[in-house]
């Protein structure tokens, strides 16, 4: 049988076996006799397979790979030295534990053979207790680079997702950090929209302030329709996936990630996390604004307010004035008018006295309560003056 219909065989007899728990040894020997021997040694505890030439032995590793590799050092065509420097050079395979067997036993053959990567080295004919020694050996060194192996790749993933959430979480810090100086909810909804396209997301956001609802895609305000759905989203719930999207909303704000990352329940999950910190701190900017705004509205109203009062204490103020000046000439004319009837009519010098102490005292009377109303006025503007103070 040629070596290409061998290997076809061999491939299709080791895959058709029953499963086995046993480890599975390729031995590679031109030497028949030496190989029935090794494998009637270890047929109790391995599944051995037997090939007599190297590179058959290449070609069938390439479809179906053993734990362990016995191999022959002296073969024709390809000696088992290059078969293992080519073993080595396989990036998925080049780690596969190789022992040498070889009736050479020189130190350069030993030698030889540690450098084209062999594990072990058997002198032919190998006892059987060290011949299982060995491969028991070399099986465990095996399993156990594979363990560090897992454990080393797991150790990176871990440490690469790590590193992938800091740099996340640094962003949505970022964000938190440029939305206090956000004076508008536009500007707040682009920065949204580019802190999640530095994740390579796309979304649409809707801000419902107490000012008014602005709704923004990637490439502007986002269509009638797109804006229904983001109202239609704000009911149902702080997250909710549907078709290839996830929503988030808050009080005053919610987004809608486009594209579906359940593919990688990690990156996925990480995506709803960082989504939900940056839609809570743009809410509680929001809420931000909208106070700001309030505030703003108010100190407006007071500033018009005080102005108004001003105003109107002022009138008040001229009106006393002018009134101040008209009592005092109706006292005075009064008052010569009084005096004038005095000659004329029959009364004593004591009566005409008296009635000018009585319209006297009703003069000071009347000037004291209008003084008493410019007090008024002038703690009035005390406190328009106090409030101006606050209002700036």
């Amino acid at each position: 049988m040629e070596n290409g219909s061998s290997i076809k065989f061999l491939n299709h007899f080791w895959k058709c076996q029953p499963v086995s728990n046993q480890p599975k040894i390729l031995l590679v020997d031109d030497d028949h006799f030496a190989a029935a021997v090794a494998t009637e040694i270890l047929s109790s505890d391995y599944e051995v397979q037997h090939i007599d030439n190297g590179q058959a032995a290449l070609n069938l590793m390439s479809d179906a790979l053993p734990d362990l590799v016995l191999l022959d050092v002296d073969m024709p065509g390809m000696t088992g030295y290059e078969v293992c420097r080519r073993l080595r050079d396989a990036p998925e395979i080049g780690d596969l534990p190789v022992i040498f067997l070889s009736g050479m036993v020189s130190e350069e053959e030993r030698l030889a053979g540690y450098e084209a990567g062999g594990d072990d080295y058997l002198t032919k004919p190998a006892s059987a207790e060290e011949l299982r020694s060995k491969i028991k050996l070399a099986l465990g060194n095996y399993a156990e680079r594979r363990r560090l192996k897992k454990d080393l790749s797991s150790a990176f993933s871990t440490a690469m997702t790590a590193m992938s959430t800091a740099a996340e979480i640094g962003t949505v810090l970022q964000f938190l950090k440029t939305s206090f100086s956000c004076p508008d909810y536009a500007t707040l909804s682009r920065e949204v929209l580019n802190t999640l396209g530095s994740y390579g997301l796309e979304a649409c956001v809707q801000v419902r302030g107490q000012q008014t609802t602005v709704s923004l895609g990637a490439n502007g305000p986002c269509s009638p329709l797109e804006e229904s759905v983001l109202t239609t989203m704000s009911t149902h719930g702080r997250m909710f996936e549907f078709s290839s999207r996830t929503s988030c909303s808050f009080n005053h704000i919610t987004i809608i990630v486009k594209g579906d990352t359940r593919g990688d329940p990690e990156r996925h999950g990480r995506m709803k996390d960082n989504l939900a910190l940056l839609a809570e701190g743009a809410d509680a900017r929001i809420a931000a604004l909208d106070s700001a705004a309030a505030l703003t509205k108010q100190h407006e109203l007071l500033k018009q307010l005080t102005a108004s009062t001003r105003k109107a204490l002022q009138g008040i103020d001229q009106r006393y004035r002018r009134q101040e000046a008209m009592n005092s000439q109706i006292f005075q004319d009064l008052q010569r008018n009084f005096e004038r009837s005095m000659l004329t009519i029959g009364i004593t010098v004591s009566q005409e006295e008296e009635l000018a102490e009585m319209l006297q005292r009703a003069a000071d009377n009347a000037r004291a309560l209008f003084e008493d109303g410019l007090e008024i006025g002038a703690h009035m503007e005390t406190i328009l003056k106090q409030l101006d103070t606050a209002g700036n």
